[in-house]
């Protein structure tokens, strides 16, 4: 007998496996041929139908066996002498119980060959870098402002490791923004700090939540099958696109209430009034009817543009500039907010389309601008120098930080990212669709469940004046108060003295009580005083009210993502 494996000699375990096995006692000659070194044997075993990413091939007197199969073969050829051999043949001589363990040992096989930073035989270099390296700029700057956001406007001090982490790994991927380990190491961290960092109000976090689940799925998919590093961000990216129209679409749908709808109190008004000079000095009931309208109008037509494709480099420009424009308010530090979703705008880039801004006269251009170490010092006093002003609270001055980078991105998509008739018909695989779709339903269901009683933060209900609690709704489709945890409105009227930065005591604020439980709950020495349907509630403790507690609250996981914002009791709701 004769047999030859064909093996990836840059995997380590494949170099190991095949050294250590003992075939020539029982085969004779034994041929090794490492497919990193012979391109055309690669190229005629994949034409034959075998996928090389899913293991070596064996040819034994020309008869050819690929992955699990190969390894089965390798197992009852090989002699019962030596540890290895033994625990080989025990593991992989029984076709099923090589079925089982081969899967495990192949995800183990590419994961090791991504923390390497090497490719797969059928994956380039070339392909990662143009698929994600625009996202990664703008993913790792929203990052950044991020935490800047945690830490000026939240005040989150002394800084957690978590944050400390982020803001390196973010900085990383900056210098390499074409490096899928770096991406991998910042949604990692962003995992990890979103986790550690809950239960947290704002909504940007929530929406950059759905895009890191879409990543995992791609990510364990991708390792799962050993397919290419490349398709672990293209098959993330409808997750992203989705996200981001759900997030558009509740921008409109929760706004459908008699607050936003009053000039007197509709945060579309509170928002213009502390644009950045000269927008502010506009100022008058016409201009605060075109900021409550304007919104709904401007929201509708972005969905439109983003999903029909010969306009969709327009739907992406518009909604860069319109998030940019509220970023200039001073009400809130929406500049995190607004980098997050610039980066997910580009997400509706083919592939093609990246690669022609890539390989643009504009971004050769840019990318020798890039690489000066002025312009790099220039980049860096602006990204600090929105953290400084951001820390003094003028959040709409270090909005302008953004604007060099706005220009530039909105100039390439202009330019280079709109659809042309030479352009592929857009494709994406299955496992994109699947993953995509489980996202946008996902998110979709998580703002609509203010309207099932069942929580009301992060629901994308940013500034949208909606009041939905205590037996009260002002949204004019959903006219009738939802039941659930947001029918119960408790009245704090004293606190102890622990600090609870997340539970405001103004007099005008009610709490849900499932959220006063919760809070309780994080607090065992906190002891409020409350008014809960009519009954008052004087300096109890969790302690007091461990029954009901324990009886109504979720798992502290589940409660991370199951929270309430504070609700604002007069009518009609003014914008907080």
């Amino acid at each position: 007998m004769a047999a030859t494996i064909y093996y990836d000699g840059e995997c380590p375990f494949c170099t190991r496996y095949v050294s250590l096995l003992r075939l020539r006692d029982t085969v004779g000659d034994v041929a090794l041929v490492n497919l990193r070194d012979d391109a055309a044997q690669a190229a005629a075993l994949t034409a034959e139908g075998y996928d090389l990413d899913q293991g070596m091939v064996v040819d034994l007197d020309g008869k050819r066996v690929g992955g699990a199969d190969a390894t089965h073969l390798l197992a009852t050829l090989s002699t019962k002498s030596g540890v290895f051999n033994r625990i080989n043949r025990a593991a992989f001589s029984l076709p099923a119980l090589s079925g089982l363990i081969y899967p495990v040992l192949r995800s183990g096989r590419w994961f090791t060959l991504f923390l390497m930073g090497r490719t797969t035989i059928n994956d380039t270099d070339a392909t990662v870098a143009n698929r994600q390296r625009i996202f990664a700029l703008l993913f790792a700057l929203f990052s950044l402002f991020h935490v800047f956001n945690y830490l000026f406007e939240y005040g989150r001090w002394p800084v957690s490791a978590d944050m400390v982490v982020l803001f390196v790994s973010a900085l990383l991927l900056l210098l390499r923004p074409a490096s899928p380990r770096l991406l991998f190491l910042l949604i990692l961290v962003s995992t990890i700090s979103t986790v550690i960092q809950a239960p947290a109000n704002s909504n940007h976090t929530m929406l950059r939540s759905m895009f890191l689940i879409g990543y995992w799925l791609s990510f364990i998919y991708a390792m799962a099958r050993a397919r290419p590093v490349a398709d672990v961000f293209a098959n993330a990216v409808l997750a992203g696109r989705g996200a981001l129209l759900v997030m558009y679409f509740y921008g409109i749908f929760h706004k459908i209430n008699t607050g936003f709808l009053d000039p007197e109190v509709s945060c579309a008004a509170a928002l213009w009034d502390q644009m950045l000079p000269p927008l502010s000095w506009i100022q008058s009931v016409y201009m605060d009817y075109a900021a409550i309208y304007g919104t709904f109008i401007v929201e509708g037509l972005l969905i439109i543009a983003l999903l029909v494709p010969r306009t969709r480099h327009i739907g992406m420009v518009g909604g860069i500039c319109f998030h940019v424009l509220l970023s200039f308010s001073n009400f809130a530090a929406y500049i995190s907010f607004t980098t997050l979703t610039i980066s997910m705008h580009v997400l509706f880039l083919s592939a093609t389309q990246i690669d022609r801004i890539n390989g643009s006269a504009d971004m050769a251009w840019l990318t020798a601008r890039a690489q000066t170490w002025t312009n790099k010092l220039a980049f860096l006093m602006l990204l600090f120098g929105g953290g400084m002003f951001m820390m003094f609270r003028d959040f709409n001055i270090a909005s302008l930080c953004l604007l060099p980078t706005v220009i530039a991105v909105c100039t390439l998509v202009m330019r280079h990212g709109r659809l042309t008739a030479a352009d592929p018909a857009p494709s994406h695989t299955r496992a994109a669709l699947v993953i995509g779709g489980f996202v946008t339903l996902l998110y979709f269901v998580n703002g609509a469940m203010p309207y099932a009683g069942l929580k009301t933060a992060q629901t994308v209900n940013m500034f949208s004046n909606l009041r939905l609690e205590g037996g009260v709704s002002n949204h004019l489709v959903f006219s009738d108060p939802p039941g659930g945890y947001v029918q119960d409105v408790v009245i704090p009227t004293a606190w102890g003295e622990t600090e609870t930065p997340e539970v405001i005591t103004d007099p005008v604020f009610g709490v849900v009580y499932y959220e006063l439980l919760a809070e309780l709950d994080r607090n065992p020495d906190l002891r409020v005083s409350f008014e809960r349907n009519g009954q008052v509630y004087d300096n109890v403790s969790a302690a007091d009210l461990r029954n009901e507690i324990d009886a109504t609250l979720h798992h502290p996981l589940v409660r991370k993502y199951f929270h309430f914002i504070n609700v604002i009791l007069p009518q009609p709701q003014p914008c907080a």
